[in-house]
């Protein structure tokens, strides 16, 4: 390392030297740092501060239209009739390849029974029916006979009959003895006994012969019905639905009518809700209810039936909407939330703003209405929301053109330019959007 060395200068001029020589060095770097914070700080104010920058914006008119005021009502979905899949007899039954919360279709095998018994059962049966159609054949056979000999019985009775009559006459003449005539008359007796017997047994016969074939029908039914219940033994789904119940076991053993498994048909959602009966008149005359659920999602619903139930502390009746143009799968949810705007008024006109020109307060909702080429702010009272924006119920008047787009950074008094190059007191100012500007989304917050 090579050293350096400087003389100093002498104590008496070196340092005034140095210090007048940092003075100026100071002084160069301060008049530079001046210039470039005079040259920035214009634009900087304009673009951090607002300053007269021209916000750009897009405005819309508010406008009458011919609604009904509307009340927000908290509805639920309840579900219709549910199809149960039940135990078709006792025996030991094994769930199929569903799970809880799976899609079935008609036809679809739940869950299948043992049906051993049910077999045995039928084989009995059919062992039973061979041997009445065996004894209707034999009282068939019994009764060809028993008719021949009654036959038989007749022509004796007949003969017999005819010798008590002759031996009468003949005893009548003192031609024949009185004990010969008593003997034919007996004899005749004996033969009409025999044949009372006879059809007596006939008849007995027929009645045996309509019984067994009461028995053969009897029995037939219950093998057809036997039949049935084991090819029934597999529990099938009857409607298309998803599965809301399931037995909780893999393998187990079900009683007769017990439930193996409930299908909801997810179309079958009805809407339930306490409506106050002040509104009942205006609900029966609206040809459909708008709602929406928790997530935004909306339903357009029409009054099935007024429920002949009413809740006297609350002044409410119960009511059932049906739904058009089907559920959003995220409310086919029994219990699932559904806020209604119930109609409280008949038609009338009311003033409407657009949802996107509406900002929210820590009190209230604000506009900025166009104002020339300046904002100027306007607190307003809203109503019910409708499809293109807010009820207006205190603020505004019809005409008046409020902000829609780029209001979200404006102050009080700022300029404004709209559109294009115009400002609002011209021609761009009629409230007209431009062609890429998307459909107003809703407001979030309250009312």
């Amino acid at each position: 390392m090579v050293p350096f060395t400087h003389p100093l200068p002498a104590a008496r001029y070196g340092f005034w030297g140095g210090f007048s020589a940092y003075v100026q060095f100071a002084a160069g770097l301060g008049f530079a740092a001046a210039i470039v914070i005079a040259t920035v700080t214009p634009s900087w104010a304009q673009k951090a501060g607002g300053g007269k920058r021209t916000a750009r914006v897009e405005i819309a008119e508010v406008k009458t239209q011919i609604l009904s005021n509307f009340t927000e009502v908290q509805g639920r979905l309840t579900v219709g009739l549910v199809d149960s899949v039940t135990a078709v007899t006792n025996a030991t039954t094994q769930l199929g390849e569903f799970r809880l919360g799976d899609q079935v279709v008609p036809g679809d095998i739940i869950a299948i029974q043992d049906s051993a018994k049910l077999e045995l059962r039928l084989s009995q049966l059919r062992a039973r029916l061979r041997e009445a159609k065996l004894r209707l054949a034999d009282s068939d056979d019994e009764l060809r006979a028993e008719v021949g000999l009654l036959e038989v019985n007749k022509a004796q009775a007949e003969l017999l009959a005819g010798k008590a009559k002759r031996a009468k006459e003949l005893v009548a003449n003192n031609a024949l003895a009185v004990d010969a005539a008593e003997t034919a008359f007996n004899a005749s007796l004996t033969a009409n006994l025999q044949l009372l017997s006879r059809e007596s047994s006939i008849a007995r016969k027929k009645a045996q012969r309509e019984m067994s074939s009461v028995t053969i029908a009897q029995t037939e039914f219950e093998i057809a019905q036997l039949v049935k219940d084991i090819k029934a033994t597999k529990l099938r789904s009857q409607t298309a639905g998803q599965i809301t119940f399931l037995a909780d076991y893999r393998r187990g053993y079900a009683r007769e009518g017990e439930i193996i498994a409930k299908i909801t048909d997810l179309n079958n959602f009805e809407i339930e809700a306490e409506i106050p009966v002040t509104y009942l008149g205006y609900i029966e005359a609206a040809k459909s209810i708008s709602g929406r659920g928790l997530d935004g999602s909306k339903l357009e619903m029409q009054l099935r039936v007024s429920l002949p139930v009413q809740n006297l502390r609350s002044a409410t009746r119960t009511m059932r909407f049906s739904v058009s143009g089907g559920i959003p799968s995220i409310l086919q949810a029994d219990n699932a939330v559904v806020v209604m705007q119930v109609p409280t008024t008949s038609p009338t006109p009311l003033l409407v703003v657009p949802k996107d020109a509406v900002l929210p307060l820590a009190v209230g909702h604000m506009v900025y209405l166009a104002d020339g080429d300046r904002a100027r702010r306007q607190i307003i009272q809203i109503g019910a929301a409708v499809d293109d924006g807010f009820i207006v119920k205190k603020g505004l008047t019809a005409g008046q053109k409020v902000i829609v787009r780029g209001n979200e950074q404006l102050s009080d008094g700022k300029e404004i330019q709209i559109g294009g190059d115009k400002k609002a007191g011209g021609k761009a100012g009629s409230g007209q959007k431009s062609k890429g500007s998307s459909k107003p989304a809703e407001m979030k917050g309250s009312n």
